[in-house]
């Protein structure tokens, strides 16, 4: 394949990422399913940060991107829903990102990618512990779709390199965690 048809994977993966966020801000709102507001501010700084690191390695940045613009709607809602749940475990969680986060600025792109990815996983933690715990509340079918998006993106890579396969990869497998988590609830 060409890069240009690699490509297509990155574009389609950030285009369905962008619309899985729309009925889970809807299910927000009417009060349907909870998330973690700390996992998602802090998924928001890091994915942002995630996409700029690999864009300027021309690496695939795409997948990120869209998680800033949906992170951005998902944390308006869960504001305007009120949901604002904060506990001592999104503190540690928070914590440990915030050591990702000052590796990421001592260093350059390459070792910025692997730190904002970790901290991305991280980050997830808060949101794997809250569907363990209560899997009634979380959209399972929507982390699915996260976790697809991943894999195409992580197909869409030109290489097998950090640049190109890290961040998706990792998504793919806390997204697929949060996933099989959420099926709790049909047992």
């Amino acid at each position: 394949m060409n890069v240009y048809q690699m490509n297509v994977y990155q574009e389609i993966s950030a285009a369905l990422a962008i619309l899985l966020y729309i009925p889970l801000a809807w299910q927000i709102l009417t009060g349907r399913v909870k998330q973690n507001l700390a996992t998602w501010i802090l998924w928001w700084m890091l994915d942002g940060l995630a996409a700029l690191s690999m864009f300027f390695q021309d690496g695939n940045w795409y997948l990120p991107a869209a998680y800033v613009a949906g992170c951005t709607l998902i944390i308006g809602c869960m504001v305007r829903a009120k949901n604002l749940a904060w506990t001592n475990f999104e503190t540690v969680v928070s914590m440990m990102v915030l050591v990702c986060l000052i590796g990421w600025a001592t260093s350059g792109p390459w070792l910025a990618t692997i730190l904002s990815t970790l901290g991305v996983f991280l980050a997830g933690l808060a949101q794997l512990k809250d569907a363990w715990r209560s899997p009634k509340e979380m959209p399972v079918l929507l982390y699915f779709g996260y976790f697809a998006v991943n894999v195409i993106s992580m197909i869409g890579g030109k290489g097998w390199t950090v640049e190109e396969r890290l961040y998706p990869g990792a998504c793919a497998v806390l997204c697929g965690a949060i996933t099989l988590a959420s099926c709790r609830k049909f047992f």
